[in-house]
């Protein structure tokens, strides 16, 4: 048995014996190809996701599915907008179907717990529906013992933890962390020679009007496209935050899968 979490680098055998015979949890990492300013790298999002699900899938003899990497248009007000360049988004019912068509394969190969791992805001509702719609359509099918947890990655983060993290540094609010302090100090501890922390530059938070104007308005993001700065972001506050999102993961899913091998 080839000892890795990643169903790519899986034999087929390798793959039935760890999800079908050992009943063990499928993880799907959904994220984007969107841009994060100068000095994170436009696979931000789907490559967080996927090192949360490896780590998660270590500790629950799990297996990760490759991830999906294009995700639901990224919005204004919440990741800069669909017009900076790299940014390559779906419409949200290709998200739906794609999501959905890829956990009903995983089912009919004998799959029976699944974990959908999103990082990126604007896909929330969709995958909801994906879930959704996965499950009627399993179940008119006749497969019924199929159960998906549905999380994002950065939920078992507490207020008390976010304090220590963010100790001396403004929180503009979660909604402005699109590449900001969050998302740097979580690529350093994961990803550090993905960041360049000398390219973020001097810029004001953006003023946004409390609600969404179409077609979009790129004249209301910062140049650079970050909604916030992460000038101040570390490795070790990255550690500190991604340590308790993991340990949240892993513990909702045992607790949803309890029979999954400790």
């Amino acid at each position: 048995m080839v000892n890795t979490v990643s169903m790519s680098e899986m034999s087929k055998d390798d793959y039935q014996r760890r999800v079908v015979d050992q009943g063990g949890v499928v993880l799907l990492p959904v994220g984007a190809v969107e841009q994060h300013g100068y000095h994170l790298p436009l696979g931000t999002d789907w490559l967080l996701s996927d090192y949360m699900a490896r780590e998660a899938a270590v500790r629950l003899n799990g297996v990760v599915a490759p991830p999906i990497m294009y995700a639901s248009r990224s919005q204004i007000r919440t990741g800069g907008g669909p017009h900076q360049c790299g940014t390559v988004s779906l419409d949200g019912q290709t998200l739906i179907g794609l999501v959905k068509e890829v956990i009903k394969e995983l089912a009919r190969h004998g799959a029976q717990k699944i974990a959908v791992i999103d990082s990126h805001f604007e896909n929330r509702f969709f995958l909801d529906e994906s879930c959704y719609q996965a499950i009627r359509e399993l179940k008119l099918a006749g497969i019924d013992n199929v159960k998906i947890v549905k999380m994002q990655f950065a939920e078992g983060l507490t207020d008390e933890t976010r304090a220590k993290a963010y100790e001396g540094i403004p929180f503009a609010g979660r909604h402005l962390e699109h590449g900001g302090f969050y998302e740097t100090a979580l690529m350093l501890h994961a990803y550090p020679h993905l960041v360049t922390m000398a390219s973020i530059p001097e810029e004001d938070l953006p003023q946004f009007p409390p609600y969404d104007v179409f077609p979009e308005q790129p004249d209301w993001v910062p140049e650079s496209g970050n909604l916030s700065s992460g000038k101040l972001a570390t490795a070790a506050r990255g550690k500190l935050m991604m340590d308790e999102m993991l340990e949240a993961l892993v513990d909702a899913l045992r607790q949803e899968f309890p029979d999954i091998s400790p």
